[in-house]
């Protein structure tokens, strides 16, 4: 685990009352991949994600002072989630193959269907990008405690491959099979909470 993320809400104040610049980098060093899958849910491609992941971290500077970390239901993860819906939706609309991506949406109305999504909707949203961000951040952040064949008896054993058919592909015991999955099963389980612990304020 990594101890750094339990200064995370203490860089979040720093930020917010002084202006740190420092403190925001290491701040935003935590949700950047948060941001980014975002932007790629709503239908952004890669090619232009990275473009509008900047234009987001601009506008969350110039607008961190005014989050109001006190408010009472307010979470920073939320606040992070609709400043970049907003300035998704205003690479959309300034978008000169507008028409285009028109066609790519089966013809429905995209920045209509997001502007009046609500706020249930947007909240049913932000919650399947949060654990998905949170899924891959900790499976990342366990990497470097197993082998590769654990790692890649757990992927396969995710997407639904039978252990003997897993058993076969790693040259191991079916034994070994399973006891590589519960490991890497229980360490992520353990990583997703510490996450949510340390970032879901």
């Amino acid at each position: 685990m990594k101890d750094d993320y339990s200064t995370s809400y203490t860089l979040l104040n720093r930020a917010c009352a002084e202006n740190d610049a420092m403190a925001w980098e290491e701040l935003i060093g935590f949700y950047k991949q948060y941001i980014y899958v975002i932007i790629r849910s709503m239908n952004i491609a890669k090619s232009d994600a990275e473009d509008v992941q900047q234009q987001v971290l601009v506008q969350l500077w110039k607008y961190l002072p005014t989050f109001d970390k006190n408010r009472q239901g307010t979470k920073f993860r939320y606040w992070l989630s609709r400043v970049t819906r907003n300035q998704t939706i205003n690479f959309i609309r300034k978008q000169k193959s507008y028409e285009k991506r028109i066609d790519q949406a089966k013809n429905f109305n995209e920045v209509d269907m997001l502007e009046e999504a609500t706020e249930s909707e947007r909240e049913e949203e932000d919650k399947k990008e949060w654990e998905l961000f949170i899924s891959n951040k900790a499976m990342d952040n366990i990497r470097s405690h197993f082998s590769d064949k654990a790692l890649k008896a757990f992927s396969l054993a995710r997407k639904g491959v039978p252990t003997n058919e897993i058993a076969t592909e790693i040259k191991v015991s079916h034994d070994s099979v399973y006891k590589y999955i519960s490991r890497v099963k229980l360490k992520l389980i353990e990583e997703i909470k510490h996450l949510r612990k340390e970032l879901d304020f």
